[in-house]
């Protein structure tokens, strides 16, 4: 192996000893490969967190797929913001109230750990199917559970079903201690007039009430690109600095405040990254 194929690794943030090293893997970016943009992700692969580990984990700028704990830090980008809703601040849009109105009433949820089995296997696949074609996430059971029910958090799983009893949507959750932080939800395509994604949301917003949570927690705003610019759309947000989460002014990303926020965030945020994520202080390995 050269010494250009050696990954960079660097010692956890101070602030959360738990993750143990991380290793440094650059790459394309999928967010805008139009533009063919260079990425740079730190991953950590720790043992289990505690609520309070993983909401430090948050604090620092890092989500997690399946055990693995990442942050972005590409060169140059940090369009890839933090995002969370303050619950008490947030008021549905007219056309999510015509969701809520629409969807009320027609679906149970159960709140149980995550499981993998033929019923969500089958729905999980026709979700895929329908909602990304040829650029799906594999079907077969070990990279479902890889994906949504291997964990390092306190991870839950929203099942949902219709008056009959059969199982028309799955939500992926992890608790910490002051939110919900949602990490994926599918539904049954054949339902897709009730904008089950929309009215899921909303759920989990309300669940955020009911377990006297102050914030919920929607991963990466990443303005510009088609499948994480949505987010914006529930008011009450608020973007990671780095060092805080502060308010965004409204919903809409074309919004020159809202902009000019967002710009705020990037440029604080990459200043700590250089703290918590110090890659360019970390040579790579040499030898053959």
């Amino acid at each position: 192996m050269s010494s250009a194929q050696k990954p960079r690794v660097l010692p956890p943030p101070a602030a959360l000893p738990p993750l143990g090293p991380l290793v440094i893997v650059d790459g394309e970016c999928a967010y805008f490969p139009e533009e063919a943009r260079p990425s740079r992700t730190a991953f950590a692969l720790p043992g289990p967190l505690s609520q309070r580990e993983y909401q430090t984990a948050m604090s620092l700028g890092m989500r997690r797929s399946g055990t693995l704990v990442y942050r972005p830090v590409c060169p140059g980008c940090r369009r890839c913001q933090p995002f969370r809703l303050a619950v008490n601040d947030f008021a549905p849009s007219r056309s999510q109230r015509r969701v809520q109105k629409k969807a009320d009433g027609h679906f149970t949820v159960d709140v149980v750990r995550p499981v993998v089995d033929a019923t969500h296997m089958a729905l999980y696949a026709r979700y895929q199917a329908f909602q990304h074609g040829k650029d799906g996430q594999h079907s077969d059971e070990e990279s479902y559970a890889r994906f949504l029910v291997d964990t390092v958090a306190d991870t839950w799983e929203l099942a949902w079903r219709d008056k009959a009893g059969a199982l028309v949507g799955v939500g992926i959750i992890d608790v910490v201690e002051d939110g919900i932080s949602s990490v994926y939800f599918y539904w049954d395509p054949r339902l897709e007039d009730f904008s089950l994604g929309v009215y899921s949301a909303l759920w989990e917003i309300d669940l955020c009430r009911r377990w006297n949570k102050p914030y919920y927690y929607l991963g990466y705003l990443v303005p510009g690109s088609r499948t994480m610019s949505y987010k914006s759309q529930y008011a009450g947000g608020e973007v990671w600095t780095g060092t805080a989460w502060v308010p965004v002014p409204g919903r809409d990303l074309d919004d020159p405040a809202m902009q000019l926020a967002l710009r705020g965030a990037q440029l604080a945020s990459t200043d700590a990254d250089a703290t918590n994520f110090p890659v360019d202080g970390v040579p790579v390995e040499s030898g053959s």
